[in-house]
């Protein structure tokens, strides 16, 4: 039987499709149309990730779009798997403790679908996600933060409530200022299990 805190999370995953549902562009939309949330298959306990040092800078610079969401999350931001999956940098030390993600839906996360992915980005103040890319389309809703936005070379500042598109394998990052920055991300198409590589 589900505990009370997976509950939780599986409303703030139903928040996270209404969302993307209502706001996404079409393509997006239509893909995830059909798709319903997956039976839990895994588990939440506490994390113990460095990125937690931000959790609450990453609640704090919503704007009235994107509040509501973002008291929801508060609970268990302690809770969601956060981690980082790319090899140490030399040219960039320290990224592990700056940026990461917490995935709820996909193939290896708790919530186990091989439809599409779902999950949360964190970064760091002052922190440049270097440039990347990865097959899945992604698509990206900012709760919390205003960063600088690069896709296929052309940056623009993003504030709360924007939603973000990177089609597959078009070089992308992100680099935050004064904020941390928070996003709801969702990974869909026919490869969701390859991971982003630095390019």
């Amino acid at each position: 039987m589900p505990n009370k805190t997976s509950c939780e999370i599986k409303k703030i995953i139903e928040s996270a499709l209404l969302l993307v549902l209502s706001k996404g562009p079409e393509e997006v939309v239509e893909k995830l149309s059909s798709e319903y949330i997956p039976l839990l298959t895994g588990s939440f306990k506490k994390s113990t990730s460095p990125l937690l040092q931000y959790a609450d800078s990453a609640l704090a610079n919503g704007n009235s779009t994107t509040e509501e969401f973002l008291e929801q999350l508060r609970p268990i931001m302690s809770i969601l798997p956060w981690e980082y999956s790319y090899d140490e940098r030399s040219d960039a030390p320290g990224l592990s403790a700056r940026i990461g993600w917490a995935e709820l839906v996909g193939p290896k996360a708790p919530f186990k679908s091989d439809k599409f992915c779902l999950g949360f980005t964190l970064i760091a103040p002052e922190t440049l996600y270097p440039e990347h890319n990865h097959p899945a389309t992604e698509l990206y809703y900012v709760l919390s933060g205003t960063a600088n936005w690069t896709l296929d070379g052309k940056r623009a500042s993003k504030k709360p409530g924007s939603v973000i598109l990177h089609p597959s394998l078009h070089k992308h990052s992100m680099e935050t200022e004064k904020e941390t920055l928070l996003a709801l991300y969702i990974w869909i198409g026919d490869d969701i299990v390859t991971l982003s590589e630095y390019t």
